[in-house]
């Protein structure tokens, strides 16, 4: 039987939903709350995700702050604090986010390519900032409702080209919907391959179109080449 348990993994406190113990992992899905969220907010995700994936690792950490504006939830980084510098605000929480991600693939014995990195809102910003910026391609990188922070460093900042697909509600009046078609173009500037799904009469959320297309595309990029 699956459960989910809760851990302390390089400084984080992370819930994980873990396969059936006869079931091998085959690949890990890493959830990315956003602002003043917790990890318990993504992780009600993992029933479906278990459902399509039976050997999925799927493991939804708190983020490491309390919220500047909500001390109950948690935060990636402040986005209270002066809108010019919000673009430091990853470049500040992705080195710890890197080293919980290391020490997942490695507990869990799970290749870069094996591993599908998505977020929403605030987790989506830093899914697309971080999946660009590790050792080697994690195999899908997802963003719902996010945004493409610090665009002016990507050219220079990019050490990998992962797939990314881009997932935003086109009545969004948190994060507007014209930050997908920005990601995208930028992205796709530098070579990334980016796919879009702009959900119809869907606010800041995550509809069950995006997640049946978000499970898609794991299975596209993880699973594309495989000969089970």
């Amino acid at each position: 039987m699956s459960t989910i348990i809760r851990q302390s993994i390089a400084d984080f406190s992370v819930l994980i939903h873990q396969p059936d113990e006869a079931v091998t992992p085959d690949r890990l899905i890493v959830l990315l709350h956003g602002w003043g969220a917790d990890g318990g907010d993504l992780i009600d995700m993992s029933p479906h995700l278990a459902s399509r994936f039976p050997g999925a690792i799927i493991c939804a950490p708190d983020g490491p702050e309390p919220c500047s504006a909500n001390p109950m939830g948690r935060q990636w980084f402040d986005l209270g604090v002066d809108a010019t510098l919000i673009d430091e605000g990853p470049s500040r929480a992705f080195p710890g986010l890197q080293k919980l991600l290391d020490a997942l693939m490695k507990q869990f014995q799970i290749a870069p390519g094996r591993v599908a990195l998505a977020g929403f809102s605030q987790g989506g910003m830093m899914a697309l900032y971080g999946g660009v910026r590790t050792a080697e391609p994690f195999g899908a990188i997802i963003s719902i409702a996010g945004a493409l922070l610090a665009p002016g460093q990507i050219a220079q900042a990019m050490t990998v080209r992962p797939p990314v697909l881009l997932i935003h509600g086109k009545e969004d009046q948190v994060v507007p919907f014209q930050a997908m078609d920005m990601a995208k173009s930028i992205l796709e500037a530098n070579k990334v391959s980016v796919e879009t799904l702009a959900c119809e009469d869907v606010g800041h959320g995550i509809s069950g179109e995006g997640l049946a297309r978000m499970m898609d595309f794991i299975s596209a990029k993880l699973d594309g080449d495989r000969q089970d």
